[in-house]
């Protein structure tokens, strides 16, 4: 009893700080087409370091998303929570199987999008797990590859992800690849040949990202104003 009043308060905490620090943050996306149909369920890849900035992009994207069984799990639901999103638990390392097949069943009802960390929960870093591909095979939505960075952050240097936060009144950037359908149908080659196609993509994405703001950029707004696209 002690311990869930601990991590409701520290997950209130946690909601306060992040969401003051985020609404100073200048925001900007590129790459993900729009159209009639920008609006329909997809499913976005990142890697496990980009999250704490695209939790800030994706508030508004009606997103259903996994988080882990453990204790850390249960600080990262109550946050995520708090900050709209419809949360799964499991992940590829505890509890992953039920976990991935709850994100299906709700995947399915059709009124959600949903990001997952392809290389968490443990690496190897930059490393695509084969969890994401076997959602879009279930479900039939394209996986869209984004990465993430920002002018000015603090970079967990000692954590296996090289995690960072974007500092007060950065601006941050996320670049989307082209989508990616899985057949429901494939062999293990072809699943294979996907699985690495997809992790091409997105650490090339990644490459370009981190180059992005080594020229002055233009083009962001505030967290605030900020309508993420495809919604």
């Amino acid at each position: 009893m002690i311990h869930r009043i601990k991590i409701f308060i520290m997950s209130l905490w946690v909601t306060f700080f992040y969401w003051g620090l985020s609404r100073t943050w200048r925001m900007k996306e590129m790459g993900l087409p729009l159209g009639p149909n920008s609006g329909n369920p997809k499913l976005y890849a990142h890697w496990h370091g980009d999250e704490l900035l695209l939790v800030a992009i994706s508030i508004r994207k009606n997103m259903a998303i996994m988080a882990s069984r453990s204790s850390d799990g249960e600080l990262m639901k109550r946050v995520l929570g708090f900050l709209g999103y419809r949360v799964v638990r499991g992940s590829s390392s505890r509890g992953g199987a039920g976990g991935l097949k709850g994100l299906i069943d709700v995947m399915k009802t059709g009124k959600y999008h949903s990001s997952l960390a392809v290389d968490g929960p443990r690496g190897p870093i930059y490393r695509v797990k084969p969890g994401i591909l076997k959602l879009a095979q279930e479900t039939g939505l394209p996986i869209i590859p984004a990465a993430a960075w920002a002018s000015k952050k603090f970079i967990f240097k000692r954590s296996w992800n090289q995690c960072y936060l974007p500092l007060p009144f950065s601006k941050c950037i996320v670049w989307y690849g082209d989508p990616m359908l899985v057949p429901a149908n494939v062999t293990d080659e072809e699943f294979e040949k996907l699985r690495r196609t997809l992790e091409l993509r997105m650490q090339s994405l990644k490459t370009e990202v981190e180059n992005y703001f080594e020229v002055p950029q233009k083009g962001f707004i505030k967290h605030s104003e900020f309508i993420p696209s495809g919604v």
